[in-house]
């Protein structure tokens, strides 16, 4: 059967999700809208049942569901991008098959918000984050936010979380080279798709963010997930206006050193050292702003800690003389 032209297309990727699909689909099919909505799936050949569990929803609603089956593994961003450019929608939400929406009027205010704003190009909202395991408390992300956002506040950070992103479609049609490269879809489409307009923010909660083991992105360390930013930020300034670039150039300095300071923390001195050399090849030292005692002090917990050591312990004994000589001059003054 043919679905009927929808107004949202439901973009939603997989690998691995045999656990969570299910509810993930659940969750769009619960959705109530005055529109007609189609959930495409792009399976990305999963060694579990997810692709089973996709086909059973999928023959249960062939006027809703669409189902890319891959023939092979494309890997996150080429599955991304593909079962994007099928999407058929005026406006695109995305769902990864392991978290799942919990408000059934969500797709309605996210085409109602964009409707009333033509300035907005996307919005989000905000998003309840669990751990599958329970080991930590749930939190809401974005904790507080601002009706609207910019490019150059999505370039600071990653404040939305991809469950609560629905995007209007065609903005963004061709990609570059180097995208595919990435080991994350997200952050760098928003920002591509912030480029032409405006974000927008509803302050509601209406999806769950599911942290696990076997996630894309949080399953990864905080060494592998700073070098996939770091990758990211410097490409994304390729496609920037000049004084923009330069702003983020001083970011991506200020995360290598930050990257290289933790590393050296958690007892990974060589690791540092790989990463200041990684910096020094890719960055300029020269332009304005750059961190320089910052980083020395880096590298001098890298290849001298005892000299640095003894510079702080000469530092405290200095200070508490002088904390000392003032407190004798102020009785002898009284």
């Amino acid at each position: 059967m043919r679905i009927a032209q929808p107004v949202v297309s439901v973009l939603m990727i997989t690998y691995k999700h045999a656990k969570f699909i299910a509810r993930a689909i659940e969750s769009v099919l619960m959705q109530e809208t005055n529109f007609p909505v189609e959930l495409v799936i792009g399976e990305d050949k999963s060694p579990d049942d997810t692709r089973k569990i996709a086909e059973e929803y999928r023959q249960r609603y062939p006027d809703r569901i669409r189902l890319l089956a891959r023939e092979r593994n494309l890997g996150i961003i080429n599955n991304f991008v593909e079962t994007y450019l099928a999407c058929r929608g005026t406006y695109v939400a995305i769902l990864e098959g392991d978290d799942y929406w919990t408000d059934a009027k969500k797709l309605e205010a996210q085409v109602n918000a964009l409707e009333a704003h033509p300035e907005w190009v996307m919005c989000f909202h905000k998003v309840r984050v669990f751990r599958d395991d329970g080991s930590q408390p749930a939190y809401l992300s974005p904790e507080d936010w601002r009706e609207e956002s910019t490019l150059d506040d999505l370039l600071r950070r990653n404040f939305i979380q991809t469950c609560s992103l629905m995007v209007r479609n065609g903005v963004v049609r061709k990609f570059p080279d180097w995208y595919f490269s990435l080991s994350m879809a997200d952050w760098p489409f928003s920002v591509m798709l912030a480029q032409h307009g405006e974000v927008g923010y509803i302050d509601q909660v209406m999806a769950d963010h599911r942290l696990h083991r076997e996630g894309a992105w949080t399953g990864k360390d905080y060494e592998c997930q700073s070098a996939g930013i770091l990758e990211m930020l410097s490409h994304i300034r390729k496609i920037l206006d000049p004084d923009r670039a330069r702003h983020l150039s001083g970011q991506i300095v200020r995360r290598y050193i930050y990257l290289a300071e933790w590393q050296v923390r958690n007892g990974s001195p060589w690791k540092a050292r790989s990463t200041l050399q990684a910096l020094m090849r890719r960055e300029s030292f020269v332009q304005r702003g750059f961190p320089y005692r910052w980083a020395l002090n880096v590298v001098l917990q890298i290849e001298a800690p005892k000299v640095l050591r003894v510079i702080s312990r000469i530092r405290r004994m200095a200070g508490l003389k002088d904390r000392s000589g003032r407190h004798q001059t102020s009785t002898t003054v009284e």
